[in-house]
């Protein structure tokens, strides 16, 4: 069955007495939010049509689940030798898919490994740097924005989703965004997990969104500035 989806009046960052900057601060002890405090959730992998999200009581296996976007940007990653998830940091990384730092650094737009045929692995026709979208998402019950990563193979569809919004004149965060799956083939023929996105309804309390917004983005920014500990 699925999940039945939360009304807008559920969520946790509705309550007017929420102060989450407060929440941060005190539980921080003002140290910075790194991208790796958050909770994070992953792409089911092999064409698996359901989640495994974090929760309180462990993880919760759904097949769609409801959210609203407070932040969205693309980022990339190269390693110079073939990656395999050993833990090394990458040579180079971008927080704004614009310039590299590291090894070659610079402009991303001029950087060959930035043309596709450069893939070092496989048949060689993707790019040899990683290119994803992170989505900090805030969940109905939780104050803090769990981060979603947008693998390449979905890229296509958070793009296709974000511009419809904009065709519409809506802002991201001004509505509530249904997240699912779907089954897709690369070009080898081998299944894969493709992130659905579907907007399910607006916000009633647009104030309170911004509010809380313009509370959490500084640390959110500062969180993306830093390497997501999930490629590492």
């Amino acid at each position: 069955m699925t999940k039945d989806l939360t009304t807008i009046d559920k969520y946790a960052i509705m309550n007017p007495d929420t102060n989450v900057v407060d929440v941060i601060n005190l539980n921080l002890g003002g140290e910075s939010l790194s991208i790796g405090d958050l909770d994070h959730i992953k792409t089911p992998v092999a064409g698996s049509l359901m989640w495994s999200l974090p929760s309180t009581a462990g993880e919760e296996n759904v097949k769609e689940f409801e959210a609203i976007i407070i932040h969205s940007q693309i980022q990339r990653t190269f390693w110079a030798s073939e990656f395999s998830g050993g833990g090394s940091p990458p040579d180079c990384f971008s927080n704004d898919a614009t310039t590299g730092i590291g090894d070659p650094g610079g402009q991303c737009s001029k950087c060959p490994n930035n043309e596709y045929g450069s893939s070092k692995g496989g048949s060689g026709r993707g790019k040899a740097c990683s290119t994803k979208r992170i989505m900090f998402i805030v969940r109905p019950n939780s104050l803090l924005p769990t981060i979603l990563r947008v693998p390449v193979g979905s890229l296509k569809n958070s793009r296709k989703y974000l511009q419809g919004l904009s065709s519409e004149n809506k802002r991201f965060f001004s509505v509530v965004t249904k997240i699912g799956l779907e089954k897709d083939k690369n070009q080898d023929q081998i299944e894969f997990s493709k992130m659905t996105f579907a907007s399910v309804g607006a916000v009633d309390d647009i104030t309170a969104i911004e509010a809380y917004r313009e509370a959490i983005m500084p640390y959110l920014k500062q969180a993306a500035s830093t390497i997501d500990p999930g490629e590492i």
